[in-house]
């Protein structure tokens, strides 16, 4: 569990500088890495797309594996802090589930680096996303938990703390399944279809923890 949260506070935390040139890098190794994928990654293709020199770039990222660390870390914290804002704006326990699990699934299908990855080049990262999954559930499950939490000491929702890390790891399953295998017969893609599915399936379990 502790290798969960590690990895969920490295992404918020790691300290990139916030300058012009750290933000063009990123967006050119970000844009080389979805038209090229991670096989074909160079820091030479990167500075001739940002219009950098190489020397310059390794100021910043002395490695390859710096930039791409750098890269996917700041992938999470957008994704990450994207979702926690998407969760805070809604007013009730039944629509911060829905338009939380909502956006996760929506933002992660849509991401173009990583369904390239996943469809060209899967030796990178489904290993990770499968039999050695581990620390990506428990970063997960440890991300959803706490907004569990959250609606418990606000009093919105009652479930024993015993429960509230199953819980979550049923949702952080549930969305890691949809997008490993975007076919399915769920009705995600038009908003009649995800209402319907609201109404059936979300609803009624989160009213049923109310207090």
């Amino acid at each position: 569990m502790r290798a969960g949260r590690d990895f969920l506070q490295r992404a918020m935390d790691t300290d990139v500088p916030a300058d012009e040139n750290t933000d063009r890098i990123l967006g050119a190794a970000l844009e080389q890495a979805e038209d090229f994928g991670l096989r074909r990654f160079t820091i030479d293709d990167v500075a001739r797309r940002v219009g950098l020199s190489r020397v310059t770039i390794y100021r910043y990222f002395a490695k390859k594996d710096q930039l791409l660390n750098a890269l996917i870390m700041r992938e999470l914290r957008r994704f990450l802090t994207k979702a926690d804002a998407v969760i805070a704006a809604q007013p009730t326990p039944e629509a911060k589930l829905v338009e939380g699990l909502t956006f996760c699934v929506t933002f992660l299908r849509g991401h173009r680096l990583l369904t390239r990855l996943l469809r060209t080049e899967p030796e990178f990262l489904l290993p990770y996303l499968t039999v050695k999954a581990g620390d990506f559930l428990a970063a997960a499950r440890n991300w959803i938990a706490g907004h569990i939490r959250a609606e418990v000491v606000a009093g919105r929702v009652a479930l024993p703390d015993e429960d509230i890390d199953a819980a979550a790891e049923l949702l952080a399953r549930n969305v890691l399944s949809l997008v490993l295998t975007p076919e399915t017969v769920l009705p995600l893609d038009s908003p009649e279809g995800r209402q319907r599915l609201v109404d059936l399936y979300f609803v009624p379990i989160v009213r049923a923890m109310r207090p």
